[in-house]
């Protein structure tokens, strides 16, 4: 029986999206005009227990994504779009 991805490939893959998303000029702006604080900052996803936990901002807090979370955010990602999973969570609403 196919078990899916494992919660470290779906982090692997999603740290992917987010250090392409903090190396890209375009894609991390600053959050306000003229400033210095940038969208993505060492921005990491990795497994913890039974989560992936997402890291957008060294700094700020990190966020639990369940599994089927982490994978409906990948899939997100996977289609191009940028942003961070609380965006996908509102558009799905």
């Amino acid at each position: 029986m196919a078990r899916g991805p494992t919660l470290q490939e779906i982090a692997d893959r999603i740290r992917e999206h987010l250090q392409r998303f903090e190396n890209d000029p375009a894609i991390n702006t600053p959050v306000t005009e003229g400033g210095s604080t940038r969208r993505y900052y060492n921005a990491y996803a990795y497994p913890s227990g039974r989560y992936v936990t997402v890291r957008y901002v060294s700094y700020q807090g990190d966020n639990h994504l369940t599994k089927d979370q982490a994978i409906a955010y990948l899939a997100w990602l996977d289609a191009g779009n940028v942003g961070k999973h609380f965006t996908l969570m509102e558009k799905a609403r």
